[in-house]
């Protein structure tokens, strides 16, 4: 059986005692004065305890940001998306790979869709596509300037947004398509790769002498291209992708596009969740391939990619909730003690002005204040006990203690002598 203790002693005792512990004293409503300097004051440290709670309030949400560089030790696939127009049918298109040093089957990354479109747009199409290429333009070049906004933004909002596809005009009979778009998304690894667009080649028998030889020949091709999309990882419409939007117009078929792609792997904190995106910074090379030897390799679009060893954490610099809350309690107590003692100054300063050019006026304040006004006389005083002149003090207590010593009776028995002298 578990023992307990019990507190014998009177609890009443305890009760008083801590009463006397109370540091906060109540003073009587009937010892207190009010003016129209203390009331206006009132008015304007509530007015502006508000406003600045309010102006607190924001400052805590909309807090700056730091980046810090951490090691990425992340080695999951990650997925590339890929929306991109060539300016020639997908017959004359037959190359479109993924390699990279792991050296895998191209088909372990996955496959684009190939389907077949115009290449001119629609007036509607034309003008939101100039749209997204002038607003990504203005992102790349004043990057710097706008990072903290776009990742407050990603902060703020948490979205998660894809573009829109590209609409396809319904087909017609007498028109052919003229351009092959391929989408998609590859599962890559973090090693360096390459996807690279090529155009097609003809199988072609010639008789050289009594033999016959069979070579391949190229189709006329075309490389003019529009980007659509192409990013990394989690798609976060304000992370500025540098190839978004961009449309690059190849006039000579032997040529080769090249895109060097640096990819830094981004982490973004926010309140609740985390958002695993990426960004790249690219550089382009366009060269025309001839025939004399001097230039190497095949026509056609290179996208060349690698990986950075770090990454970058985004989080937001604000301090947590208990020292928020202590600096909320701190500017509501000081506004409070800084409107007492401008209340009490100013009421000082107006006395002294009103006893100096208008002491009838100050004379005529004090009557009507609480301080002057008698208290009401108690039910249990004997009307036939003389009340003595009373006196006006300033002091409501000493008023009070006087009052209350003319209305004792005593109790001490008269004697015999008293009695005959009576």
């Amino acid at each position: 059986m578990a023992a307990t203790l019990r507190y014998r002693g009177n609890k009443n005792n305890l009760v008083e005692i801590a009463k006397t512990l109370d540091a906060f004293k109540k003073v009587p409503e009937k010892y207190t004065e009010t003016t129209e300097i203390g009331g206006t004051l009132s008015l304007i440290s509530r007015l502006l305890i508000i406003y600045l709670i309010y102006r607190e309030i924001q400052y805590y949400q909309d807090a700056k940001l730091k980046y810090q560089f951490e090691p990425d030790t992340e080695t999951e696939k990650v997925q590339m998306h890929v929306d991109i127009t060539v300016a020639m049918p997908c017959s004359s298109l037959s190359g479109v790979d993924l390699m990279d040093e792991t050296q895998q089957d191209v088909f372990a990354y996955g496959t684009l869709q190939r389907e077949d479109v115009w290449w001119k747009l629609e007036p509607e199409e034309r003008e939101e596509f100039e749209r997204q290429q002038h607003l990504n333009h203005f992102l790349r070049e004043q990057y710097h300037s706008v990072a903290d906004v776009l990742f407050k933004d990603i902060i703020k909002t948490s979205e998660l947004n894809h573009p829109q596809k590209e609409s396809k005009r319904p087909s017609s009979p007498h028109e052919k398509y003229d351009a092959c778009r391929l989408h998609g998304t590859l599962g890559i690894h973090k090693v360096a790769g390459v996807l690279h667009m090529v155009g097609g080649a003809q199988p072609v028998v010639d008789m050289i002498g009594d033999h016959l030889m069979i070579g391949f020949r190229r189709l006329p091709s075309n490389f003019t291209h529009r980007i659509n999309r192409l990013s990394f990882g989690q798609y976060a419409k304000r992370i500025i992708q540098p190839l978004e939007g961009d449309e690059t117009l190849v006039p000579n078929e032997q040529t080769r596009v090249q895109y060097f792609l640096n990819i830094v792997p981004t982490e973004i904190h926010n309140t609740f969740s985390t958002i695993n995106t990426y960004q790249y910074s690219v550089t382009e090379n366009i060269r025309v391939l001839d025939g004399d030897g001097s230039s190497y390799g095949s026509p056609g679009i290179y996208f060349k990619y690698d990986w950075s060893a770090l990454k970058i954490v985004v989080r937001t610099d604000r301090e947590n909730l208990i020292n928020f809350t202590i600096r909320l309690c701190s500017i509501i107590s000081g506004i409070i003690v800084i409107s007492g003692i401008l209340n009490f100054i100013l009421v000082s300063v107006q006395k002294t002005l009103l006893r100096i050019f208008a002491p009838q006026l100050l004379k005529k304040r004090l009557k009507e204040s609480p301080e002057s006004t008698p208290s009401a006389k108690p039910n249990n005083v004997n009307d036939s006990t003389p009340t003595p002149q009373l006196i006006v003090n300033s002091n409501n207590l000493i008023y009070t203690a006087n009052t209350m010593s003319t209305q004792v009776t005593p109790l001490i028995p008269t004697t015999q002598n008293e009695k005959n002298n009576g």
